[in-house]
């Protein structure tokens, strides 16, 4: 200290001003972070006899003492991380410095392969053995949407939320095998913002046919915003009794897992697997089973699904790094490194595509699939903390300030940055890579479609030749993927056609939605279909399977056909024809969006609202037993 006095009397006159209620804890907390960390200007502003703002002193001291108490080591720990971190920013250090990127060695898995369809096999008889975790479901603001992105319908067609997607994959995958007594369990990390409506959403809909004992809510606290590369801690510019805190990023989900204790409980109770996937990516579970597959088949610790990429894409991208000093590690590098660090090493053009028209290193798909018995002993030496960074924008060159405050953030998949410093044998870590051939030629991929940007961001996107990533062409990617492994066994199928919605050009096909019941797995609809030569749907038409028990021979449809069966309910369609007007997309013109009132949020952000010309063919089933349907309908 330049003034030991001077900081003496600072420090007195701040212990001075606190209220009578506080603790000695917090006491101590206090003179912690003003002497050992330098935030004495957090208490600046409070005076010794400053009665008539003590409750507002005693609501600031407690909100430092959560944030104390929530983040590994405390507030000290997390200046001192952050002081080091924005110290190697401002002289421009470069996280993968001594790193040389190669293409990851992985398993790739072409559309509708042989070796899709054997891994996806072995990946079935690991379900019972899962736990499933929904990482960081956030608010739908960005998508122009009010509620939480769980809550959105996955497509119009059906309307099926996101949330109940999910709940109703992991349903049928705990009856998959035959077996009635299997409860998996599902872990959702929550934020502040997110947590009531998500727990309000469960209950109203009675956890989508779940126990409520198997899902478990993992709320995620924010830590302290920082304002200067000092990492001194921000206040709240309308509030100088409140911490400017801001979201620590989705890595929190190890630290969440490890602080419940549930990786440990669900390895005590004999499971193997936990499954990570991000809250709206509904092609999800077209991949996860195969991938899952894959790593029991080769004993992966960690398995990263990914799939094509386009360079510039704002998507990060799985690299084996070499290190100079001997040591590799599998792992993601964000989009905002990949041009500088290919630059420096291998490729002077930096993030461009190959021949084929992509990157040579695959997108991650924020999907994993990591052995559980490894991660409770990486939970336990890490205490569930991956790697942090820092990415402050700066007012100037003296890289000193920024233009609005920042904090340390954390990103689930880079967990094998735990596994790198194990000692003995290196952590087996592998890709798996979902290719797509049949469909690379538009900008949409059907095995990965996230749902995260509005129209307007997703037309930039678009014009600027990567995945647009809106909640249009993450619905649009489900009928395409349908059609397409429909057509993949067989059946004959429409072909799509070219659509404006939002002012982006897609590729629309017939509006096929199989639920998790009637097809758990891309194999299963070689058993739902017997003689798949036999099933048409044409172009401009929707068919809608939602029953375990449904199976097809002969169906030819134009129009809207919705099958619906409950359990138990052994649906034979035998010979069906179904004529009529259909359902169709109406895109939502200029003069629409004038009368916004009328149009509800879900179909402004896809650009188009569904518009059922007639009621169409619906075929319900509750009673159990044997239905055999010969049906032949025509309407206009």
């Amino acid at each position: 200290m330049d003034n030991p006095e001077s900081e003496k009397e600072a420090l007195a006159e701040i212990l001075s001003s606190l209220p009578t209620s506080c603790s000695e804890r917090q006491k101590l907390l206090v003179e912690k972070l003003v002497v050992e960390s330098d935030q004495g200007h957090l208490f600046a502003g409070w005076t010794s006899n400053g009665e008539s703002d003590k409750n507002k002193k005693a609501a600031m001291l407690e909100q430092l003492q959560k944030l104390d108490q929530q983040y590994p080591g405390g507030i000290s720990q997390y200046v001192t991380k952050a002081k080091d971190l924005l110290a190697k920013s401002k002289r421009g250090e470069n996280p993968f410095e001594g790193y040389t990127p190669q293409v990851p060695l992985g398993v790739k898995l072409p559309f509708g392969s042989s070796e899709y369809f054997q891994s996806e096999k072995e990946g079935g008889k690991q379900f019972k053995y899962c736990a499933c975790v929904l990482v960081a479901g956030g608010l739908g603001e960005r998508l122009g949407f009010s509620g939480i992105k769980v809550a959105l319908p996955s497509e119009v067609t059906t309307s099926t939320s996101f949330l109940r997607l999910y709940a109703n994959q992991i349903r049928a995958m705990q009856v998959y095998n035959g077996e009635t007594d299997v409860k998996l369990p599902f872990a959702i990390m929550t934020s502040e913002d997110t947590h009531d409506k998500t727990l309000k959403l469960l209950i109203d809909n009675d956890y989508f046919g779940l126990d409520s004992d198997q899902v478990v809510l993992m709320k995620q606290e924010k830590v302290p915003s920082l304002i200067d590369d000092k990492a001194h801690i921000a206040l709240d510019e309308k509030n100088q009794y409140k911490i400017l805190t801001k979201p620590h990023g989705h890595g929190d989900v190890h630290l969440l897992i490890k602080q419940l204790g549930l990786a440990r409980k669900w390895n005590d109770e004999g499971l193997r697997w936990v499954i990570f996937f991000q809250d709206t990516n509904p092609m999800a579970w077209r991949t996860i089973p195969a991938a899952l597959g894959v790593s029991a088949d080769l004993s992966l610790e960690m398995n990263s699904v990914a799939v094509p990429r386009k360079a510039k894409a704002a998507a990060g991208a799985i690299m084996r790094l070499s290190h100079e000093d001997g040591h590799e590690m599998t792992i993601n590098v964000e989009y905002n490194y990949i041009d500088s660090l290919l630059k420096a090493t291998i490729n002077s053009e930096g993030d461009v595509n190959g021949g084929d028209g992509f990157s040579p290193f695959p997108g991650n798909a924020n999907q994993l699939i990591l052995a559980l018995a490894p991660y409770v002993e990486a939970l336990e030496k890490s205490g569930g903390v991956v790697g942090e960074f820092v990415n402050p924008k700066y007012t100037d060159e003296s890289r000193t300030k920024f233009k609005k405050p920042t904090r340390l953030e954390c990103m689930m998949q880079d967990y094998p940055i735990i596994l790198k410093d194990r000692p003995g044998e290196p952590a087996k870590v592998g890709v798996t890579i979902f290719g797509d051939q049949p469909y690379e030629e538009t900008l949409t991929h059907r095995m990965y479609a996230p749902c995260k940007n509005n129209l307007k961001e997703a037309a930039k996107n678009a014009s600027n030749g990567i995945p647009d990533a809106s909640a249009a062409s993450s619905e649009l990617a489900i009928y395409a993927l349908n059609s397409c492994m429909l057509r993949s066994i067989g059946a004959q199928i429409g072909d799509p056609v070219e659509c404006i919605y939002g002012g982006i050009t897609q590729t629309e096909w017939p509006h096929i939605v199989f639920s998790p019941s009637f097809a758990t797995t891309y194999s299963d609809l070689h058993d739902r279909f017997l003689a798949p030569d036999q099933v048409v749907v044409n172009e401009g038409s929707t068919l809608v399977l939602d029953g375990p028990d449904i199976r097809i021979t002969k169906l030819e449809l134009t129009g809207t056909l919705v099958v619906r069966a409950e359990a138990g309910c052994r649906v034979h369609l035998e010979d069906v024809t179904v004529v009529n007007e259909g359902w169709e997309f109406q895109a939502i013109t200029e003069n629409d969006v004038i009368e916004v009132d009328s149009i509800d949020e879900t179909d402004m952000i896809r650009g188009y609202r569904l518009i059922k010309r007639a009621e169409g063919c619906i075929l319900e089933f509750r009673s159990p037993g044997e239905h055999n349907v010969v049906h032949h309908s025509q309407s206009q």
